[in-house]
Order: structure tokens, then C-alpha cells, then sequence
């Protein structure tokens, strides 16, 4: 490419985002206008698999269904997978056929999130829908299309104002203070007060409207949502046995008798890189390469895992987490009491990019950390969504 200053890329992509506060940037500090995973030609494209895929829509052979998958990226190219195996890469509609039962779907872009285990029947279709927003951070994957439309609402009007008087009336008043002997600067301070005054009381009405606007927001994304399945798919809906729960539950599973449980929510930070100015034109190779998914034990055990939240029954003690990803490892002492939920948040950063002809990949960043839960959140619709986005 002509123009292209090639010191602008970063030689050290995982050090640039660390070092920057979750952006890129120059040896200067100065962001960089590439952006990883942003594609102009993003068309969706079927990958050989043993699950035949094609943008047709095709006859299934008997003991078979069909998958219709739509995927609805902002600007991404998303990757798409069936029980673990990669089956299309990029924005559109793709048909997979795949066996009667239950299969688990993922699909990755910026980042890699829940699963949603899908029940294929035989000479039917079914249809899930993933959908990514402008953000390129908010996902919603499910069975149908969400409404992702904000709510209208005059709250956001009083907010505005709270901010507008916090960041530019009460430096206003401070400096008009130093001046109480002009008329000018008691005026100032008089139509301060009067704002704050005004926007006080309206406090408690801001958490009712903020609190009904996310009631709304969950009501619209309800049918989308996908629900906790136990594992293994096609087993017993056990109390004591591994559930994943997806990305935005509307509830949590029930407590066997004498367990507590591990709440782990795993998420995958997906960094491609192509030198570049911008927006690439297609790179469907360095797209597809997806996080693969990680390893969890409890107390040497190993347990299903994919990224997403899951829910692991244990007994009431002292337990000790271990969690690898891509080579990267790390390992977590937590106490789970009878009924209750220990949550526990992993996040990894994987990082690979672009080099001439070949893809280099570099080492990934693990974190495994406690988090805060209380059960009480999942019935508060505002608290409801801000844990789980």
C-alpha cells in the first residue's frame, strides 16, 4: 500500500492495547486508525466442514435438519461454528445441515461469548439469529430478531442537565464566588442554585424511569434470549449438573440439595490485525481463526466449558479453579456456601495479525479474577442488565 507509514502499526499489539486502555496506539501515544476484524467486503462465506453449509437453501437427507443461521455483524466478519467446528465466516445468511438433536452454536467477532444450544428436528428448519450492534461490544443471539431501539425517554434530557451543571455550572459558581459584589456574579449563582434545586428532587424519579426503561429493554430482548441448558444436551436436567446459562439469563438454575455453586463467566477478547490503513478490503483466513475453546477444572476435574457463562454445581468448602486458554493459564482458590453463587470472571485477550503472506499469532492474556454477585440482582431489571453486559 502507498502512503502507508508502517511504523503506525503496532509491532507489539497485546503491549499497544495493554499499555493504551484498551485502544491502539503509536510509540507516541497517538491512536491508530487501523482497526482489527473491520472488513468492506464482509459477505458471508460457507467453510468446508463435516456439516454441509451453503447460502441455499437446502433438502435435508432424512434423520437430518436444517440450521438457518443469520448472522448480522455491524462491520465486522464474524465466524460461525457448530459443536465446535467452524462452518461460515462473514455477515449473511448461511443454511447448515446437521443431524437430529441438540447441537451447541457459537459464533465469535470482536469478542467470543455464550453458546446457544439449538434442537435440530428432523426435515425441519430451525433459525437463530445473531446480531451485533454499532458498539461492536453488545450481541444478541438467539432464536429471533431482538429490538434493540432505546426506549424514549425524558430521563435522558434530565441527565444531560445533571452533567451540563456538574461539569460547567458549578465551576461557573466557584469562580463567581471569588465576585459576590457584582450583580452579574449573584445572578450566576442565583441560576445555579435554581438549577440544582430543580434537579435534586427529580432524583428518585431518574432510578423509577431508569428502572422502567430497562424492564422494556429486557421485555424486547426476551424472545431472542436463549435458555439455560444442562450439560450434556441430550442428558437428565439434574440440579447437580453442569448448566450453561447464556449471556443475558433471565434466571439462574436451582440449587441441588447441599450444593452451592460456581458462576464462571468467560469471555474472549479476539485482536486480528492486518496492516493496513483503516478497513481491510476481505481477509476471510485471518477472520476464521477463531478462540478455541478453554479448559476449566475444579479441584483437578475437569468440566465442560466453552466462552460464556456457566453455572457448576460444588459442594459447600474451599475449592481451587484452574482456567487455560490458548496456552495461557491461570488458577483461583474460591469458597462456595450451601445455596449460594460464587462468581468468578476470566478474561482473555487473544492477539494475532498479519505478517506479509503468513499470520503470526502472539502470546495470550489471561485474567482470572472474583467478581460481585447477589442474587437479588436478577430481579431488578436495571442491576439485572448491568451485571450481565
Amino acid at each position: 500500500m502507498q502512503d502507508l507509514d508502517r511504523k503506525a502499526i503496532p509491532k507489539d499489539l497485546a503491549g499497544s492495547y495493554r499499555r493504551n486502555g484498551g485502544f491502539y496506539a503509536d510509540a507516541l501515544g497517538r491512536p491508530l486508525r487501523s482497526k482489527p476484524l473491520l472488513h468492506r467486503d464482509g459477505a458471508v462465506e460457507a467453510l468446508p466442514s463435516p456439516h454441509p453449509a451453503s447460502t441455499g437453501r437446502p433438502l435435508p437427507p432424512e434423520g437430518s435438519g436444517v440450521l438457518e443461521l443469520v448472522l448480522d455483524a455491524a462491520a465486522t466478519m464474524p465466524v460461525a461454528a457448530v459443536d465446535g467446528t467452524p462452518v461460515a465466516v462473514g455477515d449473511g445468511t448461511v443454511h447448515v445441515v446437521l443431524p437430529a438433536g441438540p447441537h451447541a452454536v457459537d459464533v465469535q467477532s470482536g469478542t467470543a461469548s455464550s453458546p446457544v444450544v439449538v434442537e435440530i428436528e428432523d426435515g425441519r428448519t430451525a433459525t437463530l439469529v445473531w446480531r451485533e450492534e454499532a458498539d461492536r461490544l453488545t450481541v444478541h443471539f438467539g432464536p429471533k430478531v431482538v429490538d434493540a431501539s432505546i426506549p424514549v425517554s425524558r430521563v435522558y434530557l434530565y441527565e444531560w442537565a445533571v452533567v451540563t451543571t456538574v461539569v460547567c455550572g458549578l465551576p461557573l459558581g466557584v469562580v463567581n464566588l471569588f465576585s459576590l459584589d457584582s450583580t452579574a456574579s449573584r445572578v450566576v449563582l442565583a441560576v445555579v442554585a435554581v438549577l440544582i434545586l430543580a434537579l435534586v428532587p427529580l432524583a428518585p424519579w431518574r432510578r423509577r424511569e431508569r428502572a422502567r426503561l430497562a424492564a422494556i429493554r429486557l421485555e424486547h430482548q426476551g424472545p431472542g434470549m436463549s435458555r439455560p441448558v444442562r450439560h450434556p444436551w441430550d442428558g437428565p436436567d439434574a440440579a447437580d449438573r453442569p448448566a450453561l446459562v447464556g449471556d443475558r439469563p433471565a434466571s439462574l438454575p436451582d440449587h441441588a440439595p447441599g450444593y452451592g455453586a460456581l458462576l464462571l463467566r468467560a469471555k474472549a477478547h479476539r485482536h486480528l490485525w492486518r496492516d493496513g490503513d483503516g478497513v481491510v478490503a476481505r481477509d476471510a483466513e485471518l477472520a476464521g481463526l477463531r478462540a478455541a475453546p478453554p479448559r476449566v477444572r475444579v479441584d483437578g476435574l475437569e468440566l465442560p466449558a466453552t466462552w460464556g457463562n456457566w453455572w457448576y454445581p460444588v459442594r459447600p468448602g474451599t475449592h481451587t479453579v484452574e482456567f487455560e486458554a490458548d496456552g495461557a493459564a491461570e488458577r483461583l482458590e474460591f469458597t462456595a456456601a450451601e445455596g449460594a453463587a460464587t462468581a468468578v470472571r476470566a478474561e482473555a485477550h487473544l492477539y494475532a495479525h498479519r505478517e506479509d503472506d503468513r499470520i503470526v499469532r502472539e502470546a495470550a492474556r489471561l485474567r482470572l479474577e472474583p467478581e460481585a454477585f447477589r442474587p437479588e440482582w436478577m430481579h431488578d431489571p436495571e442491576k439485572r442488565l448491568a451485571y450481565w453486559n
